[in-house]
């Protein structure tokens, strides 16, 4: 397959951005001329992003792939599109995705998604998943789930499972600092599974969720972090040392008018949840979870610029575990990096379309957590921000996928993403 850029030279040839790209690479790398050396990963940057910006356009009438694989190019446009494959009975989206979340290190998922769009327009897709993780820190994982739509999209019903070891940084509660961040380690094996049902023809819907997992969690507490002694960590942040059996029933109220599941450009989602694990119903400590979520998008101008915002507030209640405590979740902040009794974010981003298949964005929020049962009180606070790109790799599905990249207190970090980085099902 050849990608073309540019116009034909005067012999008729078209030009190769991919064969130029690897002839300038090789020449680069045959130079040892030391200042030359100093900046050439800079001129590598530049025409890796030059080609991966460039669309990919194949000519129908040469190349290997467009002839004996045309089911991976869109014949409106030439473009590579994966639309033929996810309608296959078969077909799926084959996310193989580098892991750069910085609480866990670098690592790599597998995850094959299959997705039946239904043939009536406006109707939601089915969606099953299946997957494994692995990362530096010894983080490891595997997974499964499930989320589609009966009776003309009356019932949203979903499911998944799954069983992880992670290791991850406690840090502390707001702005009660554990000083030096405690290395602790979550064994869990669980699963979800709900039901939402649609009221009348509105776009409100009321659900029910099951939550349940078998917790074992391990800390290790050495150097500076030996100081803090097990009853002094318990006073401060709650229990850790012991297995736990999570138990939850969660109440939930939606609101969904976004245009499309995968990439909106238009629409709201609103939900409020409140969950409440119960030792009626197996659990190990009784306590409560409290949580909005609101999710904003709306073009500006002409189609090619999108605006995009998103709220979240979680509040706890009662006996919770520390790792159980609501975290910050956004762009730029490491997982369960900033936890709290409860939690407030906001994060904004705007999307220009300046091809049809290619898209750049920006994005930047702030978020507060805050020790005690009381919101607002006694508040840490951090902010994030950063860039990124998506590409139209499924036409019929509106299906974007893409990189950010974005920075916070705790530096950079890069997330692949599939659909908007707020995707909900």
């Amino acid at each position: 397959m050849r990608f073309f850029y540019g116009k034909p030279d005067p012999n008729g040839n078209k030009p190769n951005i991919v064969r130029t790209a690897m002839t300038f690479w090789y020449s680069e790398w045959q130079t040892n001329d030391p200042p030359h050396r100093r900046h050439r990963i800079h001129r590598w940057a530049v025409v890796a992003c030059l080609i991966l910006l460039h669309p990919l356009q194949a000519d129908p009438d040469e190349g290997f792939l467009p002839r004996h694989f045309p089911q991976l190019f869109d014949p409106e446009d030439g473009n590579l599109d994966l639309s033929q494959i996810l309608d296959e009975p078969q077909g799926f989206f084959p996310l193989v995705t580098p892991i750069t979340e910085p609480a866990v290190g670098y690592g790599a998922a597998v995850v094959p998604i299959f997705i039946d769009l239904p043939e009536e327009k406006g109707r939601r897709p089915d969606i099953w998943a299946t997957g494994a993780l692995a990362t530096a820190n010894g983080s490891r994982g595997y997974f499964g789930g499930y989320s589609g739509y009966l009776d003309d999209d009356r019932w949203h019903i979903f499911g998944g499972g799954g069983n992880f070891s992670i290791n991850l940084d406690f840090h502390g509660l707001g702005n009660v600092s554990t000083g030096t961040p405690l290395r602790y380690n979550l064994d869990t094996v669980g699963g979800l599974i709900g039901a939402d049902r649609r009221i009348g023809d509105s776009a409100w819907r009321v659900g029910l969720r099951y939550l349940y997992g078998e917790i074992d969690p391990s800390l290790v507490l050495s150097g500076d972090a030996g100081r803090l002694s097990a009853p002094d960590f318990i006073s401060r942040f709650g229990p850790f040392d012991f297995s736990s059996t999570v138990s939850s029933l969660q109440l939930a109220v939606i609101r969904d008018t976004r245009d499309n599941i995968f990439t909106p450009t238009r629409g709201s989602y609103m939900e409020i949840d409140l969950t409440a694990n119960l030792p009626a119903i197996g659990a190990s400590h009784e306590y409560y979870l409290l949580a909005w979520t609101g999710i904003r998008y709306r073009p500006l101008h002409d189609e090619r610029l999108f605006l995009g915002w998103r709220g979240d507030f979680v509040q706890s209640f009662g006996d919770v575990p520390f790792y159980r405590r609501p975290a910050i979740s956004m762009r730029g902040v490491p997982a369960q990096r900033f936890q709290g009794a409860g939690i407030a974010s906001t994060e904004a981003e705007l999307r220009w379309q300046f091809h049809p298949r290619w898209s750049v964005l920006g994005f930047a929020g702030v978020g507060a957590t805050w020790s005690k049962d009381r919101p607002f009180d006694m508040v840490r606070a951090t902010a994030s921000g950063g860039v990124g790109f998506r590409y139209l790799i499924a036409r019929r599905h509106r299906l974007h996928t893409g990189i950010d990249l974005a920075v916070g207190e705790d530096g950079p970090a890069i997330y692949v993403q599939f659909g908007s980085g707020w995707f909900r099902p």
